[in-house]
Parts: structure tokens; C-alpha cells; sequence
């Protein structure tokens, strides 16, 4: 009986702890059971707690396209203050509708000007941002833009040979212009074996590694090997008519002649003339060609 007792102790107290299926459910289970089971319209009653927190959906597809619009502004953001540090200065005297004056802009010419303060933010435009400027043609847009990219690489408006030489013509080699000595034509035969110069046109790297100009270090090669070794050996130089080019068309009333270039003796002897048709071949041999 003690056991008994003790069993019907535990079991009421073991099923109180335990939660209910009802408790478990959601909030708006009891809604959804009494609509049915169906979906609600605009006409069911709502409880005012679904009107007060409405269900949330993180759009994953929303949120990466917002992220990439944000990176893209705040790196066209970066590049533009760059642009402005880094802009050309203007031309003495000259403004912005200076500038759109001598580009031959048209009409237009004041209201646009007047959208910039500073010269820095109207040089430093892209085209991205040429679009945005309202109220004109397309064919101002293109011929804006092309000239902001002229004025910026310096080749608008045109200046004098001296200023345009000073601009691009780079720094000059180290070596350029001095007189070979005896160890700039050793490394110069040295470098021509490492990059192969019967192979392709190394000069470039030549140059380079010898701080002279490609032309001056090829035309050094040529005295130093190619016209010793040429010199060396007999050459032999062959001309036939039927090289001519065949009249195939009666429209093509102008035959394009052939160009010869051969060269000089004194660097290419010839060999000595010692040629002998076999017998095979003599009875097709026409005289007046070959």
C-alpha cells in the first residue's frame, strides 16, 4: 500500500512539469485553426498582434546587390577625390567655359559652366559622370568627354615641339650616345647569346640591360658578327621572269612589279657561277627566261 501511494504521488506531479501540445503551438495557431485552416484574406480578422509584428524575410538577393552599390560608390568616391588632387591645372586664363568655348561645345556653353565651382571637379570628370549633367545633346557628351581625356594625357589644346618633347620624351638611357670600349662589346656579345639573337628580337632586353638604344645595340651586333661572318662566305643570287606576276583578270589592268632588294658585295660576295641543268631538264629550258 506504501508503494501504491508513493506511485500515485509521483505520476501527478511527473505530467503537471510536462508542457502540452497547445502549449507548444505558436501564437497564431489558434488564429489559423479558427479561420480553417486556410489562408487568410483582407476581410478575416486579424489579431492585433500579426498587425503589430508582421513576419520578416531576410532578402539574401536585395542585400548582396545594396552591398555592391555601396562598394562601387565608395570606391568611385575614392578615385574622384584622386582625380581632383591629381588634375592638371588650367591653362593660363582660362576657365571652364574658356574650356568649353575653345572645344567648340555649342549651345549650353554658361549653364554648364555653372554647374562647377572648381576647375578640379569639371577636368576630373568621367564619363559616368559626363551623363549626369542635364539638358544636353549626345554628341556633346562624346565630344566632352573626348576632349577632358585629351586635356588630361596633355595632348590638347597643341603646344610647341620643345614643350611636346619635354612632355613625352622620356628620360634618356644611361649609356645612350657614348662610345663603345671593349667591355661594352663583350657583355654586348654576352647578352646577344643569353637572349638568342638569331632567334626573334631580343634588343628590347639588350637595351636595357646595356642602357642603350635598341637600334644602337642591333647595328653594334651587325658590325661586331654579321658582317664578319657574311664576309667570310660566298653567296649566290638567282632572277627568273617567272617571278612575274600572272595577268589572271581582264580587270586587273595594272600589273604590280617586283622589288629587288640585294645586297651589296662588298658584305655578301657572290659565289662564283658554276650552274648546270641536267639533261632531263634541257629540252624544257626557254632561253629568253632563264
Amino acid at each position: 500500500m506504501a508503494v501504491a501511494a508513493a506511485t500515485a504521488r509521483l505520476v501527478p506531479l511527473r505530467l503537471v512539469g510536462r508542457p502540452t501540445l497547445a502549449a507548444l503551438a505558436p501564437p497564431w495557431a489558434s488564429w489559423a485553426a479558427a479561420a480553417g485552416g486556410r489562408r487568410g484574406f483582407c476581410d478575416d480578422e486579424v489579431p492585433k498582434w500579426h498587425a503589430r509584428y508582421p513576419a520578416k524575410y531576410f532578402d539574401f538577393k536585395a542585400f548582396r546587390e545594396a552591398l555592391k552599390e555601396k562598394k562601387e560608390s565608395m570606391s568611385e568616391a575614392e578615385l574622384r577625390e584622386v582625380r581632383r588632387e591629381y588634375a592638371p591645372p588650367a591653362p593660363e586664363g582660362w576657365t571652364v567655359l574658356s574650356f568649353l568655348e575653345h572645344m567648340g561645345f555649342g549651345d549650353g556653353a554658361e549653364d554648364v559652366a555653372n554647374l562647377f565651382e572648381r576647375w578640379e571637379d569639371f577636368i576630373s570628370m568621367t564619363a559616368k559622370d559626363i551623363t549626369r549633367i542635364p539638358d544636353i545633346a549626345i554628341g556633346q557628351r562624346r565630344k566632352l568627354d573626348r576632349f577632358i581625356t585629351l586635356f588630361n594625357h596633355g595632348l590638347w589644346p597643341k603646344v610647341s615641339s620643345d614643350e611636346f618633347f619635354e612632355r613625352f620624351g622620356g628620360r634618356p638611357l644611361e649609356n645612350e650616345g657614348t662610345a663603345w670600349t671593349a667591355q661594352d662589346d663583350k657583355q654586348l656579345l654576352e647578352l646577344a647569346r643569353l637572349y638568342d639573337a638569331d632567334f626573334g628580337d631580343p634588343w628590347i632586353y639588350v637595351s636595357w640591360e646595356m642602357q642603350r638604344k635598341a637600334e644602337d645595340c642591333r647595328d653594334r651586333y651587325v658590325e661586331l658578327v654579321i658582317k664578319p661572318r657574311e664576309r667570310s662566305t660566298t653567296h649566290e643570287l638567282a632572277i627568273t621572269k617567272a617571278s612575274r606576276p600572272l595577268h589572271m583578270h581582264r580587270k586587273f589592268r595594272m600589273i604590280p612589279p617586283d622589288l629587288y632588294i640585294v645586297p651589296s658585295e662588298t658584305n655578301f660576295p657572290l659565289a662564283p657561277l658554276k650552274f648546270d641543268l641536267p639533261a632531263a631538264f634541257k629540252k624544257y629550258r626557254q632561253d629568253d627566261i632563264f
